[in-house]
């Protein structure tokens, strides 16, 4: 164990513990740099396979246990429950595919969880996300970094922090890959080091969308009817079996023979409609967004070049913001780019550096 006179000994950090090999790499890492640390586990759910309310606290609970901490445990399934399902389901039922991590890190993770741990013992917040903060001494302000490893950087999820989260926020795992934490976590024997990866979406079992929405919609009587498809002049093409089962940009699974292949283009919840189209149909000159938050910089930086991110595994295309009021910009664009999609986060980077983002409530043509 480490040095309990170590000059970081007297800070202590309160890491989010999900029983997951990057959260126990993250906690193995802060001891390791003579940080005081426990761990904190947020109770959000039932484990779909198992039914057991407390699984990833139990898992958590043996990694602590290992490393010689301190365990708690938090219940928030109920504002899990309002804040990220019924958001969830309030977007796909306007037509829009939602991206609800990018919502849960905002209003659980740092909304509610870090808040309860600063409030009982620890001076710094920490998970297992790849990513990096940086503060900006010209600026003043803590700047969002992509993590060094590409292939796993989490920044785009982490947009909407607020200075002030970032400030108490540590990202131990930053500068490592996926493949160095797992050999961190064999090496110290950690109950985690040989788990696999969690699913993108950790309340909806074996990414089944469908299967998902068809339940939770039942269990609220909302009842969703099925639909004409048609295409950009209206003209009736077929029948969909209800407009949240499909996401802009969808190919498959449209049920239309056509000859060739024909995207979703844009989804219509007013006049339960699918439009398709072709491939070019799907291409958009830029996006309209809201709830804007920005990080480098304290307004909407117009006018200037960057790279907007539009979906989660997105590379980044050029861009230039062309108008902001309030929580609203728009974003132009220097090549069209396909299946801009309503609800999915634009996140604007400079390099490796997140100047902000918003979320998108439609495109431009």
């Amino acid at each position: 164990m480490p040095d309990k006179t170590a000059p970081n000994s007297t800070r202590s950090v309160a890491v989010a513990m999900s029983g997951g090999v990057d959260s126990s790499v993250a906690a193995l890492l802060l001891l390791e740099q003579g940080y005081s640390v426990f761990g904190v586990t947020m109770v959000h759910r039932e484990d779909a396979a198992t039914g057991v309310t407390n699984q990833a606290a139990q898992e958590a609970a043996a990694v602590c246990r290992h490393l010689g901490i301190r365990h708690e445990i938090l219940d928030l399934r109920e504002l899990f429950s309002r804040q990220v399902i019924a958001a969830f389901m309030a977007e796909y039922l306007a037509g829009h595919t939602p991206n609800p991590c990018v919502l849960c890190n905002v209003t659980i993770k740092w909304g509610a969880l870090a808040p309860w741990a600063l409030a009982h013992g620890a001076d710094r917040f920490a998970t297992g996300h790849y990513a990096r903060i940086v503060h900006d001494p010209r600026s003043g302000r803590h700047l969002l970094r992509k993590g060094s490893s590409l292939a796993k950087d989490q920044s785009y999820a982490l947009w909407r922090l607020t200075q002030e989260q970032l400030s108490h926020t540590v990202f131990p795992l930053g500068d490592f890959t996926k493949e160095q934490v797992r050999t961190l976590a064999g090496e110290a024997k950690l109950p985690a080091a040989h788990k696999s990866e969690s699913q993108d979406i950790c309340f909806i079992p074996d990414d089944d969308y469908p299967g998902y929405l068809c339940r939770a919609l039942a269990a609220s009587g909302t009842q969703i009817t099925a639909g004409k498809i048609v295409d950009k002049n209206g003209k009736v093409l077929g029948m969909h079996r209800g407009y949240p089962f499909y996401t802009v940009g969808q190919r498959k699974g449209l049920g239309i023979a056509m000859g060739h292949p024909v995207y979703v283009t844009h989804i219509d919840a007013v006049k339960n409609q699918i439009v398709i189209g072709d491939k070019t149909d799907l291409l958009k000159n830029g996006l309209e967004a809201d709830q804007a938050n920005w990080i480098a910089v304290s307004e909407a930086p117009l006018l200037q070049t960057f790279e907007a991110r539009i979906r989660y595994k997105d590379p980044g295309y050029p861009c230039r913001i062309e108008s902001a009021r309030g929580s609203r910009f728009s974003l132009r664009f220097i090549e069209p780019r396909p299946a801009i999609t309503p609800g999915q986060s634009a996140v604007i980077y400079d390099g490796e550096f997140v100047i902000g983002g918003g979320i998108i409530t439609q495109p431009i043509e």
